[in-house]
């Protein structure tokens, strides 16, 4: 049977499957099964407990559950509150600043917890009313919100890092710190748009607010509020970056820091919430988790057929320029990004997509960077933009068109952002490197 004929196969159950909705990992595992029996018969088969037992039951992988439970912890104390409070008074003077107060706040949200969509409800929820109050325009204000939450998919607590770092076999310490001047340049370019503009329309808020000094009490009462949370950021990435734990035992050392800061600081922790954290970081860690062992089925069907490596010869036979390549793979991304969720797109496109990476030399793990930055528009991008509509869930003052209008030009923020993390690697690998 032949190899084309075996793939039309795969690709039509897969495909069927998932236009009668069923789940991700089912039409993953199922295309795959089909695929390995076509291609080795039952002796194949046999083989796929081994390979998805060792897949799911790696020790880094223990990561997940755990940096899951201390973005659910966070996002349930109240630290996103004063966060956002002390980011807006610090930028009273800046036009827009109510604004770039969200878009920093959401990357400082998403620092502790790792998490999109936990940064826009948060956030949401107190910035966009506050903005509209002050005169806002409501696509700018909603946007302010929507965009910079995918920031969270950059930073070393969040999932995607560890998921990649394992299926490229990148060490998972170095990785773990190459998002961070990254989602600095971001979070510059965002707020630079939101200067441009508010300059451009002329739009102006509540001036009499804007130019209230800030206090020394007030100053004190940020310190005050805030220093537990930023210890924990760095006790945890200190950790990871000066070798002192290794990530897993870092996200552990978090979620007891997480449960004290939520205890002891902010009050906020009693049984029920206790249980809403375990419960909700154990359904994402279980999604996660069967999406992979769908995922590791079809790539041992891949393996088998030597479809990744086939892929990289024609690459390298193209006699295309690397850069072409590199573009034509971040617009392939950017669109498969439409469709399907982020954690999903990493466990399949990075078995297919390595051994390319490796063909033309490109350092992994500042691909992994860009492959994540990438997927940071598709959490925003229209129809499985999951920002999107957990925005619109939680907000009545605008609707899901306002949402779209206001969001759209933080695409094209993220994509020159892109095209910049693309043609200067050393953004990426420059933290990393100093590890070494």
């Amino acid at each position: 049977m032949s190899t084309g004929f075996i793939v039309v196969v795969c690709v039509v159950v897969g495909l069927g499957l998932l236009a009668l909705g069923c789940p991700i990992f089912i039409c993953l595992g199922m295309a795959g099964v089909v695929g390995i029996f076509l291609e080795g018969g039952t002796e194949a088969l046999f083989l796929l407990p081994t390979a998805v037992f060792g897949a799911v039951s790696k020790f880094t992988l223990v990561a997940v559950p755990l940096f899951l439970l201390m973005g659910e912890i966070i996002f349930r104390s109240g630290v996103a509150s004063d966060i956002f409070d002390a980011c807006s008074r610090l930028l009273h003077r800046v036009p827009g600043g109510l604004a770039m107060a969200s878009v920093i706040a959401c990357a400082v949200f998403g620092t502790m917890c790792g998490v999109s969509i936990a940064a826009v409800a948060s956030i949401g929820v107190m910035a966009l009313p506050e903005m509209l109050k002050r005169g806002y325009n409501p696509r700018l204000a909603a946007g302010a919100v929507c965009a910079p939450g995918a920031l969270a998919m950059l930073m070393p607590t969040s999932v995607l890092f560890i998921i990649y770092g394992e299926l490229a076999r990148v060490s998972y310490t170095k990785f773990s710190v190459a998002g961070i001047i990254p989602v600095l340049l971001l979070t510059i370019l965002m707020c630079g748009y939101i200067v441009i503009r508010v300059m451009i329309s002329g739009q102006t808020a509540d001036r009499k607010r804007e130019t209230e000094p800030l206090t020394l009490q007030e100053v004190l009462q940020i310190i005050r509020r805030l220093w537990s949370p930023f210890l924990l950021i760095i006790v945890v990435l200190g950790s990871i970056y000066l070798g002192i734990a290794t990530p897993t035992e870092s996200a552990a050392i978090g979620v007891v820091g997480a449960y004290l800061i939520a205890l002891f600081v902010y009050r906020s922790l009693n049984w029920q919430t206790f249980q809403a954290t375990i419960v909700r970081a154990a359904r994402v860690t279980s999604t996660i988790l069967t999406i992979l062992v769908g995922a590791v089925i079809f790539t041992q069907f891949l393996n088998l057929l030597r479809i990744p490596d086939s892929f990289a010869h024609f690459i390298a036979a193209s006699n295309a320029s690397p850069w072409l390549t590199m573009l034509l793979i971040q617009l392939m991304l950017f669109v498969l990004g439409m469709f399907i969720d982020g954690a999903s797109m990493v466990i399949i496109t990075t078995p297919i997509l390595l051994p390319t990476v490796l063909a033309l030399n490109w350092d992994p793990l500042w691909f992994g960077v860009l492959m994540i930055a990438n997927i940071e528009m598709a959490v925003i991008t229209p129809p499985v933009g999951l920002n999107l509509y957990t925005l619109g869930s939680i907000s009545k003052d605008v609707n899901m068109e306002t949402i779209l209008k206001g969001t759209m030009p933080y695409v094209v923020v993220e994509i020159i952002g892109l095209l910049i993390l693309i043609a200067f690697p050393q953004i990426s690998l420059w933290l990393p490197n100093m590890m070494s």
